[in-house]
């Protein structure tokens, strides 16, 4: 599938404009994983960018979908002991930029609000704790084999 011209998420991964706060912690050959944006993020919650332009799961190829599994596993890994995370929320939509991106979104044990309720109540940090949360994760990622384990 050809990007279309005003592709925001294409447009930032050839350009390199608007990085993540804190650069990114993973930049492999089909993902770019960073920080997700302050106005709509708690510390530690983490955006993943496809490289190539497709819209879902089911446009993926047998590689990326073997590859994003591995890839949420050692991201859960890493967030869990930087946030404390009793869950990790995996969001993806897609509604507004048609090019496959998800979110990570950490939820502490004394949050109150779970599911839905939870990821529906707006998110904002600091630049600097995004950058904190960023590098802690970075420290926790565990390198990944030719086989894939860490």
């Amino acid at each position: 599938m050809a990007p279309p011209p005003d592709c925001y998420y294409c447009t930032k991964h050839r350009t390199g404009e608007d990085p993540p706060p804190g650069g990114w912690l993973v930049a492999d050959e089909d993902w770019l994983v960073g920080h997700g944006p302050v106005s709509m993020s708690l510390p530690g919650t983490l955006r993943i960018e496809s490289r190539r332009h497709f819209t879902d799961f089911a446009d993926m190829t047998d590689a990326e979908a073997a590859s994003v599994g591995l890839l949420l596993a050692r991201l859960y890994r890493a967030v869990r002991p930087v946030t404390g995370a009793e869950r990790i929320h995996l969001l993806a939509t897609m509604d507004y930029q048609p090019h496959f991106h998800a979110w990570l979104y950490p939820r502490a044990a004394d949050e109150p609000r779970r599911g839905t309720a939870f990821l529906d109540c707006g998110f904002e940090c600091s630049g600097a704790a995004a950058e904190t949360a960023a590098a802690a994760i970075r420290s926790h990622l565990a390198p990944t084999t030719r086989e894939g384990r860490s």
